[in-house]
């Protein structure tokens, strides 16, 4: 906004008081801009229009949200968003923001709009991951001149904690982890083997196992470099892809089990995804998850142990049999040692009564 002198081919000077009034509804700026013959006139008319703004702020019909997030947002942030949040984005906005807020207009979104959205909600873990999607979206809004500020960034009374997700048994001694993986050796198949060892005995995460090649692996040495993950994406997006590790630890090298280096030498060296698919390519996530259930399935004297939990069983063990804490926070790839003593180590009560059997010295 402004008001500037323009000279005339006749010579005489006039006044334009210009205003940036926000954008349309099809995307375009609207910007006012009006001529008079004295400055006084000029400020007057561009008080007017400052008002007019003003007024519209809270005005329905000028940029609905949804019309906004197809027609400016979207197109921009699908580019850089990563295959997996894409997906995750575009469950949030058909299954909940646009349904909710979709035909407000962006002035009229408001802290008690979102809380509505909110209260709609099952869960706490499901609204705070919306909230989310919106506060970016209502961001890049704010960037475009169309609100003013952002009242997804309020604090909002959030629905009942969910129960924490099971992903079922936890092996927590490696005496435990041996003997599933001796029914492993025996009956597993090749893929199995390598999906069960490199959860169980070097507790990499799941796309961190599918992601591996056999040039990450050094017998000689003894370690094993994990530099990337394979994650699952939709179709749509891609399908499966491999991307950076999830934390700014998670590009590690980790010393290799005993166990784990004892097994790896009666297996013959290969080249390319350490873990393959029925193509010989990289396994897929879903593939890994319905082999390893299918094993499950034809074993039942095997623990139940899932995919995700091998990795937890690892942390417990280690801690169990006298790691350090530290040490396996590194080797886990974690950038806080909290996330290590919060998410994966799971004592039970067993566990519990034989350490104060332990302290006791009975």
């Amino acid at each position: 906004m402004s008001v500037t002198a323009r000279k005339l081919k006749s010579g005489k000077t006039v006044y334009d008081a210009r205003v940036f009034m926000g954008y349309t509804v099809d995307g375009k700026p609207d910007r006012r801009s009006v001529t008079c013959r004295t400055k006084r006139a000029a400020e007057i008319e561009e008080a007017k229009l400052l008002a007019e703004k003003d007024a519209m702020r809270n005005r329905s019909g000028r940029m609905p949200l949804a019309s906004y997030i197809e027609r400016r947002y979207w197109p921009v942030a699908s580019k850089r968003l990563a295959a997996t949040s894409k997906d995750t984005y575009e469950k949030e906005l058909r299954l909940r923001i646009v349904p909710y807020l979709g035909k407000m207009d962006l002035r009229d979104i408001d802290r008690n709009a979102i809380q509505r959205m909110v209260d709609g909600i099952a869960t706490e873990s499901v609204a705070r991951k919306c909230v989310g999607v919106l506060k970016t979206i209502l961001n890049e809004a704010k960037g475009d001149g169309l609100v003013m500020s952002n009242p997804a960034e309020a604090t909002f009374a959030m629905p009942r904690k969910g129960g924490k997700r099971d992903n079922g048994l936890v092996l927590t001694t490696f005496d435990q982890i041996y003997g599933l993986l001796d029914i492993v050796s025996e009956r597993g198949s090749d893929s199995v083997q390598r999906i069960a060892n490199t959860g169980l005995l070097q507790g990499l995460r799941p796309e961190e196992r599918y992601a591996l090649d056999w040039e990450d692996i050094d017998p000689w040495n003894g370690t094993i470099d994990v530099n990337s993950a394979y994650v699952a994406a939709t179709p749509k997006h891609g399908g499966n892809q491999s991307k950076a590790p999830k934390t700014e630890n998670g590009r590690r090298t980790l010393p290799m089990h005993p166990r784990f280096a004892e097994w790896l030498a009666e297996q013959k060296r290969g080249d390319g995804p350490f873990i393959t698919g029925a193509d010989g390519g990289r396994i897929s996530p879903s593939t890994a998850q319905k082999r390893w259930a299918r094993f499950l399935r034809e074993n039942p004297d095997a623990p139940k142990v899932t995919i995700e939990n091998m990795r937890h069983s690892f942390a417990t063990s280690y801690l169990h049999a006298g790691g350090n804490v530290e040490d396996l926070s590194l080797m886990l790839g974690h950038s806080d040692i909290n996330t290590t003593y919060k998410k994966y180590v799971r004592p039970n009560v067993g566990d519990l009564r034989r350490g104060m059997m332990a302290v006791s010295g009975l």
